[in-house]
């Protein structure tokens, strides 16, 4: 939740004074309202781990018979049992407190529930963050695969678009589908990207021109998305080793998240040869300080039969770090962003040939120094948190502008 938290962080900058609604399951503080959730007794009983008070974020719920059986039962999503205790807590502060707007954050796709339910309740105006695609790319590959249930959350995708009075996405892309499907309030729609916090000149520069191409990915493959895969780039790896094994002394990939089981054994060869080195789950002051010495940075997303309208979030931390960024993926936003930027290579990340090619351009370059210092710094500034938040208020203002008076 980077994003909202940013905007909480910035807001009072631009005018807005914030009330956080949110459930009893996470997080600390007590400046929030908070909602009990049922979902949070369940991660109780059956996550030893949440039992001994560790943090969420150190936390992979296994998914078992109890966790399937929720998602395919409750709609949109399994914190649906949040919304009864919310529209209560949260009403009742909207009618005791003076408010101008209600503002809902997607996913999960039951906050978009909550905040149709208040706006029917007070009338207040709404606006709602839908960051990424809910129905035309969705995260959730459950909505592929089951059509009645796509079915009901576009009904839901098309109330919530319907009543709020302005509906934010994240990218480009998620914005072209929405002003597509929902044609006839197009004019709602509001691109407010993500993006970083802090001052890139203060991140340091390119690392020493010394020892091998050090390429490095920040995060996780199949725990972000089942469908996201390291294998692709394992295989080029491969490839380029058999075709000449000096290629062990010239690229070394680190891999910094949780990885399968399965990722770690595909991994095992290149481990073996200095390729690749998995520097596991770390502390993020850790993981941006081994981003620090990465001379190229990684992300690796599917491909999709459509064009990709999410951009993993820690693309911009790339993008903070000026460093050359290696996108392997599909068309879509990631590629757009890396290429209107100037901030690196994008190529499609099915074909081994082509992120062997890749790899080979990006080593030549190095080795003649010759590569690229990343996005401009110009180009970087619509980016920042700050920056973005600004943009969230006029939205806002923009709101309350059209706003009739409640009764």
């Amino acid at each position: 939740m980077a994003r909202t938290a940013a905007f909480l962080r910035y807001l009072p900058d631009c005018g807005y004074r914030c009330q956080v609604l949110t459930t009893s399951a996470f997080g600390g503080g007590n400046d929030v309202l908070r909602a009990w959730e049922p979902l949070s007794l369940y991660r109780w009983l059956f996550n030893r781990q949440v039992r001994e008070g560790q943090a969420h974020s150190a936390v992979r719920t296994r998914r078992g018979v109890l966790s399937r059986l929720g998602r395919a039962l409750l709609v949109p999503d399994v914190q649906i049992s949040w919304l009864p205790a919310a529209f209560g807590r949260g009403l009742r502060y909207l009618r005791a407190n003076r408010c101008d707007l209600i503002y809902s954050s997607f996913p999960p796709a039951s906050a978009h529930v909550l905040g149709l339910m208040l706006q029917r309740a007070t009338r207040l105006p709404w606006v709602a963050d839908f960051r990424d695609s809910w129905i035309f790319d969705p995260l959730d590959t459950y909505l592929e695969r089951d059509t009645t249930r796509k079915a009901i959350e576009a009904r839901i995708e098309r109330s919530v678009v319907a009543a709020a009075s302005a509906v934010i996405v994240a990218s480009q892309e998620a914005a072209d589908y929405l002003c597509t499907a929902h044609a006839q309030h197009a004019d709602k729609v509001r691109v407010v990207s993500n993006g970083f916090d802090g001052d890139w000149n203060d991140l340091g520069g390119m690392p020493a021109h010394s020892g091998p191409l050090r390429l490095v990915h920040a995060g996780s493959f199949s725990y972000s998305h089942p469908r996201r895969s390291p294998q692709v780039l394992f295989a080029a790896l491969e490839r380029l080793r058999r075709e000449d094994p000096r290629w062990a002394e010239r690229i070394n990939v680190v891999l910094v998240g949780a990885l399968s089981e399965e990722e770690q054994a595909a991994a095992f060869s290149l481990q073996d040869s200095g390729m690749v080195h998995i520097a596991g789950v770390v502390e993020r002051a850790e993981s941006l300080a081994i981003q620090r010495t990465a001379h190229v940075l990684l992300v690796v997303d599917h491909v999709r039969p459509w064009t990709s309208t999410n951009i993993p979030s820690k693309v911009y931390e790339y993008l903070a770090l000026r460093r050359p960024i290696l996108s392997l993926g599909g068309s879509g936003a990631v590629g757009r962003l890396v290429t209107e930027l100037g901030a690196g290579m994008h190529v499609r990340g099915d074909d081994v040939e082509a992120v062997c090619t890749v790899l080979g351009q990006l080593y030549a370059a190095y080795e003649c120094g010759e590569l690229s210092e990343g996005a401009d710094e110009d180009a970087l500034r619509p980016f920042h948190r700050r920056a973005l938040t600004r943009a969230l208020a006029n939205c806002f203002d923009e709101v309350l502008e059209r706003a009739e008076p409640c009764s």
